[in-house]
C-alpha cells in the first residue's frame, strides 16, 4: 500500500476514534439519532416509520402538524409529552435530535449513507418543472471517481479537476484531453464509506473574468509543504491559490495569488478544505478555507473563530495576489491574517458574486443538519463552531465556546439567509442569467451530495421566497455551473466513474 494511503487510512480511523467500525455497522443502532428514536417513538411509529396501530406514519403522507424541523419539535414538545408512555422530560436537544432524524429519513437520506455508488442512467425523458422543462443531455461519463471541478469556456470546451489526476480538458464533442503537463504535485484520494479522504487534491478552476483577453486561469489547491517544513510535516498540506495559462497542453506563467505561511500547514485529511473560488466586479478573488483541524482536534476544534489562523475564513485579495486595504482586518495588529474577509465558517463548499446584491454568497455545509446559504458581509462572523441550526453529530447542540468557557451571543452572528436543516449535503450553486432558460433569471440553481438533487431558490434581496426541487435524486451534484451558452452543466460523482451533463430546454 503507498504509505501515504496508509497515512490516510490510520488518520480516518483516528477521526473515528475508538470505535473505527463505527462506519461500517448498521446505521441505525448506532446514529445517536436513530436510537433516539428507537428508544422514544417507535413502539408507535415503527422502526420504519411506516406507522404501527398505536400512531401514524411518518413517511409517504402529509404531517398534520407541520413537517419543518421547528414544527415537528413544536409538535413533539407540546403533543406527545402527553402520550402514555413518552418521556414527560424531554431535552430540547432530544427533540430537535428526533426532528432532524425524521426530517432526514423524509427527504430520503440516511446518516453515513452518501450514495456514492449510485449508478446515472439518462433517457429521453423530459423534466417537468414549474418554469421550464428540459432534458438532461450527457457531454462524457467514465471520468475519475474523485472530481470537484468544472469551468465552461467560450468555445464550448469545459476544463475540469479531478482531485488527483489533475487539470484536463473536455472537448465539445466530449472527449477528455490528457492531463495538462505541469500542474502541482497531487497525493491521494481513497473512500472510506463513500467519502474521500486523502490529501494534496486540486480543487476549484475558474477562468479570470477577462480570461478571453488575459487568458489567466485560476486553481485551487491543497499544497504540500515539501522543504519549507521539517521531515513530520513535509505532507503537511493547505490550501493555496495560483494562476496560469494553459498553453499547448502545459500550465505555463503560473504565479501564486495566495497562500498562508508553512507554519499553518497541517496534516490532516483535505475533505474540509473548501478550496472555492469567486470573483466580484472591481478586481478581487475570494478564496474559502474550512476548518481542517488536527485529527485529534477535530470534535472541539474551534479555529474558525481563532483570528490568528487562516481556517474556517473566507479570503480576499487582488486578482493579481495584493492585499486590499479596505479588508476589514488589514491594517489591525490583533489580526495578523491580513486576507480576511469573513469568519466562521465550517465547509464552505461554494463562492458567488451576486451581481444583483454587489456581494459574494457562500454555501457551506453544517454538521447533522445546519447547512447553510449566506450573504457575505466584510468583518462579519458566521457562527461556527459556536453555533450552527445542526446538531453535533453526538447529539449535542453547537455551542463549543462552553467548553472553553467563552461567553458567546449567537444573536451578534451573521443569521443565514437559508438554514437547510435536514441538511441535503448542499454542495455548489450558481445565479443563472441567459436565455435558454429566461424564466429562471436571477435564480439559485444549487446541487446537493447526500440529496442528490438540483434546487432552483428564488429571492427577493435577502429574503427566500420560492424553492423548487428541479431535478430529484440523480446523483451526487459536484459542481453547477452556467456555460457561455447559457445552458446549465452538472459535475456528477459516482465510485463508477463521474460524468457531466447539461441540462437543455425543451
Amino acid at each position: 500500500m503507498n504509505w501515504r494511503i496508509l497515512l490516510i487510512v490510520i488518520g480516518v480511523l483516528a477521526l473515528l476514534g475508538a470505535g473505527a467500525a463505527w462506519f461500517m455497522l448498521n446505521v441505525a443502532e448506532l446514529d445517536p439519532h436513530a436510537r433516539t428514536f428507537n428508544e422514544q417513538c417507535a413502539t408507535c411509529h415503527g422502526k420504519d416509520l411506516q406507522g404501527t396501530n398505536q400512531g401514524p406514519a411518518l413517511l409517504d403522507r402529509t404531517l398534520d402538524h407541520g413537517d419543518t424541523v421547528d414544527q415537528m419539535v413544536a409538535s413533539i414538545g407540546t403533543l406527545h409529552v402527553s402520550m402514555p408512555g413518552f418521556p414527560e422530560v424531554m431535552s430540547a436537544a432530544q427533540q430537535k435530535i428526533l426532528a432532524i432524524y425524521v426530517g432526514e429519513r423524509r427527504m430520503g437520506v440516511r446518516f453515513a449513507v452518501l450514495k456514492m455508488d449510485r449508478e446515472v442512467e439518462l433517457t429521453d425523458d423530459v423534466h417537468v418543472s414549474e418554469m421550464q422543462n428540459f432534458r438532461l443531455e450527457k457531454i462524457i461519463d467514465g471520468l475519475d471517481p474523485a472530481v470537484f471541478s468544472i469551468a465552461p469556456m467560450p468555445n464550448g470546451d469545459i476544463l475540469l479537476t479531478e482531485k488527483v489526476r489533475g487539470i484536463s480538458i473536455i472537448s465539445v464533442h466530449g472527449e477528455q484531453s490528457d492531463p495538462i503537463r505541469g500542474t502541482p504535485e497531487t497525493g491521494v484520494a481513497v473512500i472510506v464509506n463513500g467519502i474521500h479522504h486523502g490529501n494534496g487534491w486540486l480543487l476549484d478552476i475558474a477562468l479570470h473574468p477577462d480570461c478571453a483577453n488575459n487568458g489567466w486561469v485560476y486553481l485551487h489547491y491543497t499544497d504540500f509543504c515539501g522543504d519549507r517544513c521539517d521531515d513530520d510535516r513535509r505532507e503537511a498540506t493547505l490550501n493555496r491559490l495560483d494562476r496560469g495559462r494553459i498553453v499547448d497542453g502545459q500550465w505555463v506563467d503560473v504565479e501564486t495569488i495566495w497562500q498562508s505561511p508553512p507554519e499553518f500547514y497541517i496534516n490532516s485529511p483535505d475533505g474540509a478544505a473548501g478550496g472555492r473560488i469567486a470573483f466580484d466586479d472591481s478586481g478581487h478573488v475570494y478564496v474559502s478555507m474550512g476548518v481542517k483541524p488536527k485529527l485529534m482536534d477535530f470534535f472541539d476544534d474551534t479555529s474558525a473563530q481563532d483570528m490568528r489562523l487562516p481556517y474556517g475564513k473566507i479570503h480576499r485579495v487582488r486578482d493579481d495576489g495584493v492585499i486590499p486595504e479596505d479588508n476589514p482586518f488589514a491594517d489591525d495588529p490583533d489580526y495578523p491574517v491580513r486576507t480576511i474577509w469573513t469568519y466562521g465558517h465550517r465547509s464552505p463548499q461554494w463562492l458567488e458574486w451576486n451581481r444583483a446584491r454587489g456581494l459574494v454568497w457562500n454555501a457551506e455545509m453544517g454538521p447533522r443538519g445546519g447547512d447553510e446559504l449566506n450573504e457575505l458581509l466584510p468583518g462579519r462572523n458566521y457562527g461556527w463552531p459556536y453555533f450552527s441550526d445542526g446538531m453535533e453529530y453526538a447529539g449535542q447542540f453547537v455551542e463549543r465556546h462552553k467548553l472553553k468557557g467563552l461567553e458567546f451571543d449567537h444573536t451578534e452572528s451573521e443569521k443565514t439567509l437559508v438554514d437547510f436543516t435536514p441538511s441535503p449535503a448542499i454542495s455548489s450553486f450558481a445565479f443563472y442569467h441567459g436565455k435558454p432558460f429566461s424564466a429562471w433569471s436571477g435564480n439559485v440553481l444549487m446541487g446537493s451530495l447526500k440529496g442528490s438533487s438540483l434546487y432552483r431558490l428564488v429571492f427577493d434581496g435577502r429574503t427566500l421566497t420560492h424553492r423548487e426541487t428541479v431535478i430529484h435524486d440523480l446523483a451526487r451534484i459536484r459542481d453547477v455551473e452556467v456555460g457561455f451558452d447559457g445552458l446549465v452543466y452538472l459535475l456528477l460523482e459516482t465510485e463508477t466513474g463521474s460524468l457531466i451533463v447539461r441540462l437543455v430546454p425543451v
